[in-house]
């Protein structure tokens, strides 16, 4: 196999950071969209190349529920995150969006005209305020060009943690709670949000809305309102994508995690009783009967055919419990999971013996979602969907960090970390924010700024980054029929004060920007390898 060797000096400035190259989607610079989710893990870019994206996420909880461009609050992206983004080797941003943000309307918890028990009469849409929602997706598009102008992508995230404000989380409009009259007693300022999901209140609300049995149509109008949404960006070249429900809550989950029932609803939710769904073992699922026939994620392709539906299992899978979701008849799916230890507190230190305990169960995550897609294989994606690791960290522990990319780049997983800054967050870490820099952030993007490919032309075998030296190393079969190259990003600025060496058999490097390596394949190779070290070759 020919070598080739490059040298690379010292980047000048924040490797191009100023520079929003990305604009045009340049096939040189990184992955371009559309993205497919063909069958098996993973995704693909316009061109046929794998894509293996590095982010953040963005999700502002409280009113008014979304990150923005203009003005001064403390939810405003400005101009100099969105390139130090960029510069950090950042590609796709998770996106909040929130539902009482988008239709907050106009009754109150437990109003009867919604939460009366029995069949769901209430038009698909009794709550929505085309105004309001107008205003909020104007908002929305501002914040998605922006990231677009320095080459970030952006999939939405229907974000909630414990239902409701009521709750001292976020996410469903009052008008959607119905908890029986019960009072909600939510713990506040614990050292463990979660802790309010055991609330009676919570698990009530939650209940109803799984199981749409509330005369106000729950579900119906979550769903049309996504599917509103799906509609406005279906054109839009930088979404890739939507998250239906993050972290999907309800009976039969945490303390038990005996989530076989849930599971089942859930997965109704998502397909709907038009469709046979059967789940993890096989076995067909009976879904609640007031279930909207069409379900959640249908409606969204139907009204955006082109971007793909980021999944999400039940909310202990974080913890590497298993999913008993099973193969969902869909084309464009990606199952979308996140990676917490049981024993993380969100505003940390971490307790004695955590990483001790923590490897074994975050790496246990991804075998137990890899499992799970060899079973949810269908015509439409065979082999199953694709996988993106789509939250982890709140923490300032640099180790634990390290663990679980060093586990995501050994699964040819991509990623988004939690999050970029906390945004006055009622439910998640209040110390870990990347954005404004703490004494803690170096260490922090020692191991979150690293070199990764973006783009492999051909089909990832292995790839491996070490934080301590900056040496890279991916091994991949190519594609005949790709043409473009296999973009690998490279973070100089943290890694690699006096340069690079970036050689490769099997293809040839050419001459990169300072922080872009190319590689283009031999004609006739089987495999291609690359290396990057720190200093001169």
């Amino acid at each position: 196999m020919a070598v080739a060797l490059v040298t690379i000096g010292v980047a000048q400035g924040a490797a191009g950071a100023a520079q929003p190259s990305g604009a045009s989607q340049n096939p040189a610079t990184g992955p371009t969209a559309p993205f497919a989710a063909p069958g098996g893990q993973f995704l693909t870019d316009r061109y046929g190349r794998t894509v293996l994206m590095h982010g953040v996420n963005l999700v502002y909880k409280v009113p008014p529920f979304e990150v923005e461009v203009q003005g001064s609050g403390p939810n405003v992206l400005t101009v100099p995150e969105v390139q130090r983004m960029a510069a950090l080797g950042f590609d796709v941003v998770r996106l909040g969006i929130i539902w009482k943000g988008l239709e907050p309307g106009t009754a109150q918890i437990n109003d009867p005209k919604t939460c009366q028990s029995g069949k769901p009469t209430a038009s698909d849409l009794t709550e929505f305020n085309r105004t309001v929602f107008d205003a909020y997706l104007k908002r929305l598009d501002a914040t998605i060009a922006l990231l677009g102008k320095y080459g970030i992508y952006s999939f939405l995230d229907m974000h909630q943690d414990v239902y409701n404000q009521a709750f001292a989380g976020e996410g469903a409009p009052n008008w959607a709670v119905c908890t029986d009259g019960l009072t909600p007693h939510p713990h506040f300022n614990v050292p463990n949000w979660s802790e309010n999901l055991n609330d009676a209140g919570v698990v009530q609300a939650y209940e109803h809305f799984w199981k749409n049995d509330v005369v106000g149509n729950l579900q119906g109008q979550f769903d049309a309102v996504w599917t509103r949404v799906a509609a406005h960006y279906r054109t839009n070249p930088w979404v890739i994508g939507y998250d239906p429900f993050n972290e999907p809550y309800g009976q039969g989950l945490p303390p038990s995690a005996n989530g076989v029932a849930f599971d089942g609803e859930l997965q109704c939710f998502y397909v709907g009783r038009a469709l046979p769904v059967v789940n993890q073992s096989g076995q067909t699922v009976t879904c609640p009967p007031d279930d909207p026939s069409v379900g959640l994620i249908p409606r969204i392709e139907a009204a955006d055919p082109r971007h793909l539906v980021f999944y999400e299992p039940n909310y202990t899978t974080d913890s590497s419990f298993p999913s008993n979701i099973g193969p969902m008849p869909f084309p464009r799916l990606v199952l979308n999971t996140h990676d917490y230890c049981v024993l993380h507190v969100p505003n940390g230190p971490e307790p004695p013996g955590f990483g001790k305990v923590c490897a074994p169960l975050e790496k246990a995550t991804f075998t137990q979602r890899k499992h799970e897609l060899s079973n949810d294989s269908t015509p439409e994606q065979n082999g199953g969907p694709a996988l993106f690791l789509s939250e982890f960290g709140a923490t300032t522990d640099a180790a634990d960090l390290g663990r679980i990319t060093a586990d995501a780049d050994s699964n040819l997983v991509g990623w988004t970390y939690w999050q970029w800054l906390h945004y006055n967050d009622p439910t998640g870490s209040h110390t870990s924010g990347l954005w404004p820099p703490t004494k803690s952030t170096p260490a922090q993007l020692q191991v979150l700024s690293r070199t990764y490919a973006r783009a492999v032309a051909g089909t990832p075998i292995s790839m491996s980054f070490d934080v301590d030296t900056g040496a890279f190393s991916l091994a991949y079969r190519p594609n005949p029929r790709i043409s473009q190259p296999t973009v690998i990003f490279v973070p100089t600025a943290t890694h690699y004060p006096h340069g690079y060496c970036a050689r490769s058999t099997g293809g040839v490097v050419s001459k990169p920007a300072a922080n872009i390596v190319d590689v283009h394949n031999h004609a006739n190779s089987a495999n291609v390898t690359v290396s990057i070290v720190s200093g001169h070759c």
